[in-house]
């Protein structure tokens, strides 16, 4: 006996405007999410822990990398130095 709903295949049709922009938007947020933490410089741990929740938590993953991950690593310090410079007018 199956107590869940069971979606034939011709009523796709009618789900699809419905999941395709959240299917969208998770490949965007996941696909954003894991090129910001490859291309940054930070620890080996750092980005497994990250790149677990990215994978691991579906869409929620990457919306936490960005709140709270981007957060932590601008606290932590870079390897690139600062270019701004001051001009002093005489």
């Amino acid at each position: 006996m199956h107590y869940g709903y069971h979606i034939e295949m011709d009523e796709i049709g009618a789900w699809l405007p419905l999941l395709l922009p959240v299917l969208i938007l998770h490949l965007l947020l996941f696909s954003v999410a894991l090129w910001d933490l490859i291309k940054k410089d930070q620890s080996a741990e750092y980005k497994w822990f990250w790149g677990a929740i990215i994978i691991l938590i579906n869409i929620i993953g990457p919306i936490l990398y960005f709140v709270l991950g981007r957060r932590q690593r601008s606290d932590a310090p870079t390897s690139s130095k600062s270019t701004s410079k001051k001009v002093r007018r005489s």
